[in-house]
């Protein structure tokens, strides 16, 4: 097979993979806190398969993808139980499988008079334990630092927590991330009761890329055909020389 092929193969397989991120970017333009991905594209060099010839062969491959962490829009939902982070930070929550991290403030109590998020996980607190009302709560506020205060009364503080380099987390879910490395308490951050961090998506954009995507496939899959047929009537060519 010509060596045009493969190179062309490995890109439609990286075009491939981008349409998929930019699919769950659109998927995702009204997920509370979600991080938009992006791929980040790169080559790798490979010897010629045909023997005889010292030339080298330039690959195409997704080499990773990268979060835009940059905030997203607040939206003002008057629910005393949403929050949102404005500037760096994420909400600790506790899974079975341990402390997982999200933008995502929908919060709400539970029969058990614990903060849960969305999924039900217990919210930590700043000193990372369950945030767990007392019974007849009548006023929830929930200050800039995070300080909680029910009922008029102080009542601790939603934890809030920062990494140095926020790209080694996991993607989990939608908006649930989990990282290897301990998380520090946040710093530059700002709650805002009753409101929620819309996801950072720019669907107009996401859908104009996937246009584009569509249609260099279409455009690199012309090509591969264009190849093929040119083989085969080389082969012909030979076969009836002969």
């Amino acid at each position: 097979m010509d060596n045009s092929i493969y190179v062309t193969l490995s890109r439609e397989l990286s075009l491939f993979r981008d349409m998929d991120v930019a699919a769950n970017n659109v998927a995702n333009a009204n997920t509370t806190g979600f991080n938009a991905e992006h791929i980040m594209f790169n080559t790798f060099v490979q010897k010629d398969i045909n023997q005889g010839q010292p030339n080298k062969v330039n690959f195409a491959y997704n080499a990773s993808t990268y979060r835009n962490t940059e905030n997203g829009p607040i939206r003002t939902t008057g629910n005393d139980l949403d929050v949102a982070i404005q500037g760096n930070g994420y909400f600790t929550v506790d899974t079975p499988l341990g402390d997982r991290y999200t933008r995502a403030g929908n919060f709400q109590i539970d029969g058990s008079g614990t903060l849960v998020n969305a999924d039900g996980y217990p919210v930590m607190d700043s000193s990372g334990q369950h945030v767990n009302f007392p019974e007849n709560v009548t006023s929830v506020q929930i200050g800039e630092a995070g300080n909680i205060k029910v009922n008029g009364e102080d009542f601790g503080a939603i934890g809030v927590v920062q990494f140095d380099n926020p790209q080694l987390m996991e993607r989990l879910s939608g908006t649930l991330f989990k990282s290897e490395v301990a998380p520090q308490q946040a710093e530059n951050f700002r709650i805002a009761q009753g409101s929620l961090e819309s996801a950072n998506v720019q669907p107009v954009t996401e859908l104009t890329h996937m246009i584009t995507l569509t249609h260099t496939v279409a455009d690199t899959a012309k090509f591969i055909e264009l190849v093929y047929d040119l083989e085969r009537k080389t082969s012909n060519t030979w076969a009836q020389q002969s």
